[in-house]
């Protein structure tokens, strides 16, 4: 028998098993574990979605909706913690349970970045840490997005330029939203521009827009006013010749509502501010502060 018919089989053997081998060694299955992030509020939420695109999953731990100072974290929100790669933190009292969670969540891995760090702070002469709520002025959202960016561009290197042109997209756009809050406060009365509202949130806006920040009905911690401050404030209203008094989703409204009836003032009670809403006109951020400065702009005339 002549030796080729079996050198002609062995090479197809030979053959078949290299191929084979070449299947079983293609590179390495990538892994699919997602790059998370987590938050607290809705607001701020946004604000690292904008950026992070769909390279990012980004969780808030606050429901929209939900008052973020009475919020407790689950055993669930610790494992969101535990799985993600960045906390950003407002800071300033906004999450109180922000050390309780990490600790819990025993991810040495995570990185806490605090947004209101290096922004100018209203409200220290009261005493505690100052005002938290530095996302209703459009100015220090942009500082809040620039952090964003930078952070989730140290975190994943890979996505960077995604990263750098989303957040210039959002930048140019909250430009405008910024100056379109200034021209619509500009056209009221500058004695029209006083806000009297339910929540303690809002000396940033006040200040950024041009309108005074007359008085929360609840201060900082939540604490409702003595009978004195109450009196004080009907006297305020009817002498400073104040058109509403405004209350926030997530909050209970009946002290606002009250103050409303008692001084034959406008009650308004669909600002958003620590949350956003599930309609169009409150379900991102420029949303937000689209409507709110519309709802303010609109009862203040």
């Amino acid at each position: 028998m002549s030796p080729k018919p079996i050198y002609v089989f062995w090479t197809i053997v030979l053959v078949s098993l290299l191929l084979v081998s070449g299947c079983s060694t293609q590179a390495p299955a990538v892994s699919t574990q997602p790059k998370t992030v987590v938050t607290s509020i809705s607001p701020i939420a946004d604000l690292i979605k904008q950026v992070a695109g769909d390279k990012v999953n980004v969780i808030n731990l606050v429901p929209a909706g939900s008052d973020p100072h009475e919020f407790e974290p689950k055993p669930s929100d610790v494992r969101q913690v535990a799985a993600s790669s960045i906390f950003f933190a407002n800071g300033l009292g906004e999450e109180v349970y922000l050390n309780k969670v990490i600790s819990n969540a025993g991810n040495p891995n995570l990185r806490t970045v605090v947004l209101s760090n290096g922004l100018t702070i209203l409200g220290k002469d009261q005493g505690g840490e100052g005002n938290p709520h530095l996302w209703l002025d459009v100015q220090n959202a942009k500082q809040y997005v620039e952090t964003i960016r930078d952070q989730l561009s140290q975190t994943y290197p890979e996505d960077k330029q995604y990263f750098t042109q989303n957040a210039a997209a959002y930048l140019t756009k909250l430009t405008e939203l910024d100056q379109w809050i200034r021209s619509q406060v500009s056209s009221l009365p500058p004695e029209s521009r006083k806000m009297v509202v339910l929540h303690d949130a809002w000396s940033y806006y006040a200040k950024q827009y041009g309108l005074t920040f007359v008085q929360p009905l609840l201060h900082t911690g939540e604490a409702e006013p003595s009978a004195k401050e109450y009196a004080d404030l009907i006297q305020l209203i009817h002498a400073q010749k104040i058109h509403a008094v405004f209350s926030e989703a997530g909050f209970n409204p009946k002290l606002a509502q009250q103050l409303a009836s008692e001084t034959g003032v406008k009650f308004i009670d669909n600002l958003h501010d620590d949350t956003l809403g599930d309609t169009p006109d409150s379900n991102s951020y420029i949303a937000m502060m689209k409507t709110n400065t519309t709802v303010i702009v609109s009862a203040l005339k």
